[in-house]
């Protein structure tokens, strides 16, 4: 019983003395989303009541290279000294993910293949526990939890899907690592992060595996003094 107090204590000292910092994150990533080109997708046909499953080639622009996933990305990020060495952070960002594909039924081949400009908003969460190595340089490594939804088509600028392809409407999940090095300049912290997927979870089984790479920038405001 008095170990539970003692770390009750030492926890609780420690939450009230260390370090507090909390700031905006602005920065630029490259994601990946591994999906298969051939997908099974079932579709109405001509006479708009039966059901049935046709393959369909889904094939993304040569320059998106079956990624192209690159983006301006907005966030945040807090962190806590635990020690002088030691920290404990939260990492969170946004951004808004567009790439073009092409959508065909295998069974023939359109003269006029229909071309889709997809979109999908990304959100990734990131609890980062990090060492510094040296004055200025520090290294973390953490869990990470990303979102994929509100996937659509870019009406503006080509045509909507004629149908509802059902990877495009389910929310997908990401459950993987973040590996973060960090360098401190005054209250600006620059970060290059690497995020992988450990399991995926997407009841349209089209997204097999995520990865990213992140170059950010944070401006750090300090919430909690030094004691």
């Amino acid at each position: 019983m008095k170990i539970h107090f003692t770390l009750l204590f030492l926890c609780l000292s420690l939450y009230l003395s260390a370090q507090t910092f909390l700031g905006p994150t602005i920065g630029y990533d490259f994601a990946n989303l591994n999906t298969p080109r051939i997908f099974n997708e079932g579709v109405l046909t001509s006479d708009g009541q039966t059901y049935e499953v046709i393959p369909l080639l889904i094939e993304r622009s040569d320059k998106d290279s079956g990624a192209g996933l690159k983006s301006i990305f907005i966030g945040f990020q807090f962190y806590k000294m635990l020690s002088k060495q030691w920290s404990l952070g939260i990492r969170g960002n946004y951004s808004q993910k567009e790439y073009i594909t092409r959508i065909d039924p295998v069974v023939y081949i359109p003269f006029n293949p229909p071309i889709y400009g997809i979109y999908y908003h990304q959100f990734g969460f990131s609890v980062l526990f990090s060492r510094k190595i040296k004055d200025k340089l520090s290294i973390g490594a953490g869990p990470n939890i990303s979102y994929f939804s509100g996937w659509n088509s870019v009406i503006d600028r080509h045509r909507s899907p004629e149908i509802i392809f059902v990877p495009y409407t389910v929310t997908k999940r990401s459950y993987g690592l973040d590996l973060q090095l960090g360098y401190h300049l005054g209250p600006v912290y620059l970060a290059v992060d690497y995020t992988r997927s450990l399991k995926v979870v997407d009841s349209s089984d089209y997204v097999k595996q995520f990865s990213n790479l992140a170059i950010s920038g944070t401006y750090f405001f300090e919430l909690r003094k030094r004691k």
